[in-house]
């Protein structure tokens, strides 16, 4: 006669390695996870959180699972955007926080409050492109008042950038609604400038309003050179903080011309913002030489103060 199997008792030991195993794959996957997914990780890591002092203090050696929770939430902080973007249809991170009975903690259950970590990140990368984005202003100031000072700048071209310095002051605050309605009244007034229409069209892509987002791009597509498009998108995701996707439009648009200049140049202060000097002033360089040999010695000479600024950081040691 055949004798049963007893069934098999599964402890909180394998509960907290299945909840990691879990948990690691639905982070990485993020960008493709589903919103109710996504929320379950959060409460998965919660019940992470809580695992490991229960066992430990019954004398278990976790050192392995320890190691994995580390990688997990390496995991989740590398994601961190597509989790915050992927709870949105759920009413978003705060939305959720705001539900729990208490609330969490930036130190101990900070992945309840990626949104606003994320944010102050954000806001300091926008800080920081919108200095470097200043020399620009700086470099050529003595020849805009000249010129205006010659030939009087167009009332609603005047309007329209007033809104403009609006709308960034928005996403340095991270007011992004704001700043679309800002810049919404800023195209009313130019409704062909290649800068507003770039930075609508970002804001548009990380609000998640794709075919407001798809319909500008269609517009800049209309107009400008594939490079050209690509090196003002670049600059719009840089001035909002979004670094890597800068960079990577910016290697697009080197592909697309690999004689134009701007593509350098702000590959350079993305590399800049984040804190790779090496390769900031690599870009900076191709990009004088490029701008140079089209005779485009505004861009070559703002490549150059940066290059400069650069040479002259303390930490900087020239290589012998």
């Amino acid at each position: 006669m055949a004798r049963a199997i007893p069934p098999q008792t599964r402890t909180p030991a394998d509960e907290l390695r299945d909840l990691l195993a879990a948990s690691y794959a639905v982070a990485v996957n993020s960008a493709d996870a589903s919103p109710d997914a996504l929320k379950q990780l959060l409460f998965d890591l919660d019940r992470i959180q809580r695992l490991f002092p229960r066992l430990e203090a019954q004398g278990m050696d976790l050192r392995p699972e320890r190691v994995t929770w580390q990688e997990v939430q390496g995991a989740v902080r590398r994601h961190g955007n597509d989790i915050v973007a992927g709870v949105r249809p759920l009413g978003g991170l705060k939305a959720l926080r705001e539900a729990l009975p208490h609330p969490p903690d930036l130190n101990t259950r900070w992945w309840w409050r990626l949104d606003e970590s994320q944010a102050a990140a954000r806001r300091r990368r926008v800080l920081l492109t919108l200095a470097l984005l200043a020399g620009v202003l700086l470099l050529v100031a003595g020849g805009v008042v000249a010129f205006q000072r010659l030939f009087p700048v167009d009332e609603k071209v005047t309007a329209a950038y007033e809104h403009k310095l609006n709308a960034e002051n928005d996403v340095v605050h991270g007011r992004f609604d704001e700043a679309i309605q800002e810049l919404e009244a800023a195209r009313a007034l130019t409704p062909d400038d290649p800068d507003i229409l770039s930075l609508l069209a970002a804001l548009y892509d990380l609000t998640g309003q794709n075919e407001k987002r798809d319909a500008l791009i269609a517009q800049l597509r209309d107009r400008y050179p594939q490079s050209t498009l690509l090196s003002n998108l670049a600059q719009s995701y840089l001035l909002l903080g979004e670094v890597d996707r800068a960079l990577m439009m910016t290697g697009e648009a080197a592909k697309a011309d690999p004689a134009n200049p701007q593509s350098y140049l702000i590959a350079g202060m993305a590399y800049e913002a984040k804190g790779d000097v090496r390769r900031a002033m690599e870009s900076y360089q191709i990009a004088a030489q490029k701008a140079n040999a089209a005779d485009d010695y505004q861009t070559e000479a703002f490549a150059k103060v940066r290059l400069a600024n650069l040479l002259q950081k303390p930490h900087f040691t020239p290589t012998p």
